[in-house]
Order: C-alpha cells, then structure tokens, then sequence
C-alpha cells in the first residue's frame, strides 16, 4: 500500500515558515529567505529583518482571505493532476526500493504562498504553491518531497550512524543530490517533465555522478564519499 496524499490550507503554517526561514537565514547567509520571501514579496524588505509576528499575521491572512477561492480551486487542480500519475510513480519507487514500507504520517500538502516548498520528516508533510500557473510542476514537487520521505527511511535504516542530529546537514546534502540524480533519470521525467535544478554547490557532484548507471546503495556510497568532500 502506498499514501494517498490529501490536500490542505492552514495560513497559520505559512507563518509558520516565514519565520523559519527567518531563523535559518544566519545559516546559508539568507539565501533561502531571499529566494523563498523577499524575491516575490519585497513588501517585507523594508523590516529589515526586524519584523514581529502581527506584521507577518496580517499579511498571510488577507492574501488567503482575498484568494482563498483560487487557491482551493489551484488544489482541487493539483489533486487530479497527481492522481493521473500517482501510480507511475509509485511504481518507480518500489523499482528502486523493492520491498521497503512507506514510514507512517500524515501526508499531506499544505498550500504556500512562499516560493519555496519546506517538507517535515517528523509527520511526513510538505508544501506546495497556494497557485502556480504551471499547475503540472506540482507534480514534480509532490514527486520530490516523496522521494525525500522514502529515501530517509532507507538511509537511516541503512547507514543508523548518521541519526545523530550533528549529521542532519551532511544527510540533507546526500538526500538532495540523490533527489536530482534520481528525478533526471528519463523513466522519471518520463511522467514528471520537469528537470530538477538542485542547489549550485551540490552541481559537480551531480554532473560526475550522472555520467554512469549505478544501483541503489552504490550510489548512495558514492553521494556520501563526494559530500564528506565538501568544506
């Protein structure tokens, strides 16, 4: 059996995740603040980081209150597109994990305003854009945070040295450059059509990686030998 994935809006998680790529924005320098909030909302540039939670409240509340009808309409869309591939894709999945259960949660997708889509390991959620007018590369993001969902129950029951939270950013750049490498593939793009970018750092390892075919834990090993390799 595989998730059925339900489609859902709480404003109050968008707030949530304002803030969250707030906080971690001392990590990557604001990279993810920027891309995520202040490229589509300058609006909030002129806080300068100092902005309080009304501020924030305000604003999330009355973009869903003035689009809350297109923006069910947007999810009602995005639920019949992944219903037309959702069997293809698990497929491919259990191609690449024969055998392995899906770990238990909620699935669902939350709706954001914010233009980058966060997933939660603990309860299996995710985001996807409250509207987007490329409706179809919904899929390729509900396809991606899903591989990330499986791929973590594989590698921590397989690699269990790497559940200590002091491995929490080694592991995220292993499962985002497998993400890639997986998604590229032309059996997944096949029913996605829509190439996974990545992140810039991760861009060499990927390009050396995708040159050959390699099965699961060989291609694991090597994502993990390259990211020990980054400074």
């Amino acid at each position: 059996m595989y998730p059925k994935i339900k489609f859902k809006i709480d404003f109050k998680k968008d707030i949530l995740i304002f803030f969250n790529f707030l906080r971690d924005s001392k990590y990557d320098e604001g990279r993810n603040f920027q891309w995520a909030v202040l490229k589509h909302y300058p609006y909030f540039k002129k806080f300068n980081k100092n902005i309080n939670k009304k501020i924030v409240e305000d604003f999330v509340f009355k973009y869903y209150s003035k689009n809350k009808k297109f923006i069910e309409r947007n999810l009602t869309i995005y639920e019949k597109n992944w219903k037309k591939i959702e069997k293809e894709f698990f497929v491919l999945i259990e191609n690449i994990f024969p055998k392995l259960k899906w770990p238990k949660g909620k699935y669902i997708a939350y709706s954001t305003i914010w233009s980058m889509y966060p997933r939660f390991l603990d309860d299996k959620t995710f985001q996807i854009p409250a509207i987007s007018k490329k409706k179809k590369i919904v899929n390729f993001i509900i396809a991606h945070e899903m591989l990330h969902f499986i791929f973590y129950e594989y590698f921590f029951n397989k690699y269990k040295k790497y559940k200590n939270h002091k491995y929490d950013f080694f592991v995220w750049h292993v499962s985002e450059i497998f993400n890639v490498i997986i998604i590229n593939r032309p059996d997944w793009q096949k029913i996605l059509k829509n190439k996974d970018n990545g992140y810039p750092e991760h861009k060499k390892i990927i390009e050396k990686l995708s040159k050959n075919y390699y099965n699961l834990q060989d291609l694991v090993d090597n994502i993990i030998e390259e990211v020990n390799k980054i400074k």
